[in-house]
């Protein structure tokens, strides 16, 4: 049976992390869940605009941030995904998240999440998360290919992905319910030698 060096590598250094990687960028950081995120989570996930692309509803109680930060530590512990809080450079409150997931080592890919507190939006914050995460994840974790999935109709994530160098390679009909509603999915790839001559 072939093996793969990559495959070991991946998992060998998501197995190693002492703790959340501590991610700096000009503007911002990306950082573990702490209990006292749960009240920036809570507004963050409760606006119905942060929400409205999103595959489950808008959160209406404050004890489903706390859910969250919860599931974050066990998707940590379980080295399955790294769900970043992003936090400004000065006051370190939570202002968004920023998730690696559904890693596959022996393919060397994962996917890419975020969500960024609307009345944050248009000054290129999430632009700035999420390209620290790919950064990580290409040079750091060893990923050869990181994929993002958005609603077709949510311009504005296009827009970001697509200035990070991501390519559109499909729509997927009706994959997502949204309340009782069927959205489509458009996939969107980036490979590590995209990343390196971005």
């Amino acid at each position: 049976m072939r093996s793969s060096t990559h495959d070991a590598s991946i998992s060998t250094r998501l197995a190693s992390l002492p703790a959340f990687p501590r991610l700096q960028g000009k503007r911002l950081h990306l950082r573990g869940p702490r209990a006292e995120d749960a009240d920036g989570l809570f507004s963050l996930f409760s606006d119905p605009a942060v929400t409205r692309y999103w595959s489950r509803p808008p959160m209406t109680e404050r004890g489903e941030a706390e859910g969250l930060i919860a599931e974050i530590d066990e998707g940590f512990e379980q080295r399955e995904k790294l769900n970043w809080i992003v936090v400004g450079r000065d006051d370190d409150a939570a202002i968004g998240t920023c998730t690696l997931f559904h890693f596959d080592a022996r393919h060397r890919y994962a996917e890419v999440g975020y969500a960024l507190r609307s009345d944050l939006w248009g000054q290129g914050l999430a632009r700035e998360a999420v390209a620290l995460a790919l950064d990580w994840g290409f040079r750091t974790l060893g990923l050869h290919r990181i994929e993002a999935d958005i609603d077709p109709r949510n311009d504005a994530s296009r827009g970001l992905l697509q200035r990070l160098g991501f390519v559109s390679e499909g729509v997927l009909r009706q994959r997502f319910f949204v309340g009782d509603v069927a959205t489509d999915s458009e996939i969107f790839g980036l490979l590590a030698d995209d990343w390196q001559h971005h």
